[in-house]
């Protein structure tokens, strides 16, 4: 049983990584695959530690690899996949997570059972990564809620002026049509007057073809001002294009100055590099001088950029790219993440010399890496006159 196991897992993991590799190549696709792998071996590794694995436990636990396998295939369709197919796919989301508090509970069991003779099998103990994943993934459907944000400024309008935020879109096979109107519909509903979105329209599945994102953006009511994210630059030029197309505004190394509701607003957007990021946003911001205007806003979908802006020469920077930190806290009501450990700016308000800074959460829900414990946000900016004295 043992072995059956271990021989499915390496045709789920086979099956997966095939997948990823038609997707892209690059340093990230790798770094996926490597990830896909770690996650389908825990199954087979929990088998081997319980020789004596029973039918059911066995049968069990051999769709999470199935599953994992299943989120790769419907994505390589390239198109929205039949009900049960994106059934499977989105139950990958807690059999990763299973995988992953798993990996942490055996890293920190196995010391303590070779200490104390105990055997390896965690049995019961599996009780907490189950729960913990089960609760993880509903929270990034439960926990979906409009945030707002409160930008005071030394001039502007007479009202506040209503920015709507979105970001890590990913549009693909599994953020369909339905989940890109449900957004616009709710951004819509909140009538702002401008709608940012801070990268990653797309991933490697939609490059190719993504209609529903366009349509998204068509059905925005308000002026929209976008700017690439890593995930964006492959199709760099023909995203342009379309979005400019479709009514939006792409912020290339570039800015726009907009007269909304008696406030000047500059934005400018800048592109994402993975290498000197500094010297390229140096670069770009050095070609642009600030212009007279109430609110100065950066469209930058790397919230690594921010500490290197000049102080002064924004008041808010919207940024995206860390999914909230993917592993986070938030379904426990507390604030931080995985990344935060390492120093990254995860998610939510920073403030400094460089003025305000918003790394959004995203509205992206299925796929990898795993979103545990953090769900999609609409952020809403308000911009407001400081009052006198």
């Amino acid at each position: 049983m043992v072995l059956g196991l271990a021989a499915w897992s390496a045709v789920c993991a086979a099956v997966a990584v095939r997948a990823v590799w038609r997707g892209g190549r690059t340093l990230n696709d790798h770094a996926v695959a490597v990830f896909v792998v770690l996650c389908i071996a825990v199954y087979p590794l929990l088998g081997a530690l319980c020789p004596a694995l029973p039918a059911t436990v066995a049968y069990s636990l051999s769709l999470g690899p199935f599953t994992l396998a299943a989120l790769f295939v419907a994505l390589d369709l390239r198109r929205e996949p039949p009900p049960w197919l994106t059934a499977l796919a989105r139950a990958s989301q807690p059999a990763m997570a299973f995988s992953l508090w798993t990996g942490l509970l055996l890293i920190v069991r196995s010391p303590v059972a070779l200490l104390l003779g105990d055997a390896l099998w965690p049995g019961a103990w599996l009780a907490l990564p189950a729960a913990l994943a089960l609760w993880g993934t509903a929270w990034t459907w439960l926990g979906r809620r409009v945030r707002t944000n409160r930008v005071e400024l030394p001039r502007g309008g007479v009202r506040p002026l209503r920015i709507a935020h979105l970001s890590d879109l990913h549009a693909s096979p599994l953020m369909t049509g339905a989940d890109l109107l449900a957004v616009v519909t709710e951004v819509n509903r909140l009538a702002p007057d401008l709608v940012m979105i801070t990268g990653d329209h797309v991933m490697p599945f939609s490059e190719a073809r993504h209609p529903e994102l366009l349509a998204a953006i068509r059905g925005i009511r308000a002026p929209v001002h976008t700017c690439n994210g890593n995930h964006d630059l492959p199709i760099d030029a023909r995203l342009r294009h379309e979005f400019r197309a479709a009514g939006a505004t792409p912020l290339v190394d570039g800015r726009a100055v907009l007269l909304v509701e008696g406030w000047i607003v500059e934005v400018v957007g800048v592109q994402f590099h993975w290498r000197e990021a500094k010297r390229h946003l140096l670069e770009a911001l050095g070609a642009q001088k600030p212009l007279p205007a109430d609110a100065r806003i950066l469209l930058a979908h790397d919230p690594r950029l921010w500490p290197w802006l000049p102080a002064g020469r924004f008041d808010l920077t919207l940024s995206g790219h860390t999914h909230g930190g993917q592993v986070a806290l938030d379904m426990f009501g507390l604030r931080g993440s995985v990344l935060r450990l390492f120093g990254v700016r995860d998610q939510g308000r920073f403030d400094g010399a460089q003025g305000a800074l918003w790394v959004h959460r995203g509205n992206w829900h299925t796929g990898l890496p795993p979103r545990m414990g953090v769900a999609p946000e609409i952020v809403v900016h308000e911009l407001v006159r400081r009052p006198a004295g």
